[in-house]
C-alpha cells in the first residue's frame, strides 16, 4: 500500500512541475513528430505502390491493345496482298476474303539457316496442300496435320515445289534451302527475251493449289550451264517477320 501511495504522489509532483516548466514539452514534441513521420511513410508507401499496381495495369493494357492493332494491321496486309495479287484472276468476289487466321507455334529458326527443310507448326487444323500468307505475302502450304495442329512448308524448303511464271515462262521452283531462296530451270533461248535480273515472279495457277497471280518474289540471278539456265529467286515474304498466319482456304 505504501509503494501505491508512493507512485501516486510521485507522479503528480512531476505532472505538477511538468504544467510549470514544461519538462517533458520536448519529449511529447519528439514523439508527435516521430507519429506524424510514421503517418506520411506508411501513406507515402500505400500512395507508391498504389501508383506501381495502376502504372502495371495501364502499362498491361496498352501492351494489349498494341498487340491486337498489330494483329489487325497483319490481316489486312495479307488481305490486300491477296486480292491485289489475284484481282485479274479470281472472278468469285467470296474468295478473296476467304482466309483463315493461325499462329506460328513452333518454328526452329536454327534449322531455317542451317539446314535444307524448313518447317513450321501452325495453330489450325486445315485441309492439307493449301497455301499459307503472313504479311509480307506467300510463305509455304500445309503439308500435314498433328492432332489438332498443321505443319507449314516453306516455299525455301528443299521439299518444296512451285510451278511460277516469269514474264511469259513456265517452270517449276523448287526450293533451295537456303532463307527466302527457290530456284528453277529453263532453257537457255528464254533467258534476254522474257527473263532477266530483278523481273517479278508470280504463281502460274497450274497444279490447281496455289492462285494464279500471287507475287512469289524476283528474279536474282542467272546461271548459264550449256543450254540450261538455273534462275535463283529471292522470295518477297520472310516467315520470320510474325507469328501471324494466313490459310487460303476454298471458296
Amino acid at each position: 500500500r505504501f509503494s501505491y501511495i508512493f507512485f501516486i504522489v510521485f507522479f503528480s509532483v512531476i505532472l505538477f512541475f511538468d504544467s510549470k516548466n514544461n519538462v517533458f514539452s520536448s519529449l511529447r514534441l519528439i514523439q508527435a513528430s516521430i507519429v506524424i513521420t510514421s503517418d506520411l511513410l506508411v501513406n507515402q508507401t500505400k500512395n507508391f505502390f498504389s501508383s506501381v499496381y495502376v502504372t502495371q495495369t495501364e502499362n498491361q493494357k496498352m501492351t494489349k491493345e498494341a498487340r491486337e492493332l498489330k494483329d489487325k494491321y497483319e490481316a489486312l496486309l495479307a488481305k490486300n496482298f491477296f486480292m491485289e495479287s489475284n484481282a485479274p484472276s479470281i472472278e468469285s468476289q467470296s474468295m478473296r476474303s476467304n482466309l483463315a487466321y493461325a499462329k506460328i507455334v513452333n518454328f526452329n529458326a536454327y534449322k531455317y539457316i542451317c539446314c535444307g527443310v524448313h518447317e513450321m507448326l501452325i495453330s489450325k487444323e486445315a485441309p492439307l496442300f493449301r497455301p499459307v500468307l503472313n504479311a509480307s505475302g506467300l510463305i509455304g502450304q500445309l503439308i500435314e496435320r498433328q492432332g489438332n495442329l498443321g505443319k507449314l512448308l516453306l516455299l525455301s524448303s528443299s521439299k518444296h515445289f512451285l510451278p511460277v511464271l516469269i514474264g511469259s515462262s513456265y517452270c517449276n521452283a523448287s526450293g533451295k534451302g537456303i532463307p527466302m531462296t527457290i530456284s528453277c530451270s529453263t532453257d537457255v533461248s528464254e533467258i534476254n527475251e522474257t527473263i532477266f535480273t530483278g523481273q517479278l515472279v508470280y504463281t502460274s495457277g497450274l497444279g490447281g493449289i496455289f492462285p494464279k497471280g500471287l507475287k512469289v518474289g524476283d528474279v536474282k540471278e542467272i546461271t548459264l550451264v550449256g543450254d540450261t539456265a538455273e534462275i535463283v529467286i529471292e522470295l518477297a515474304a520472310d516467315p520470320r517477320i510474325s507469328p501471324n498466319v494466313y490459310i487460303i482456304e476454298e471458296a
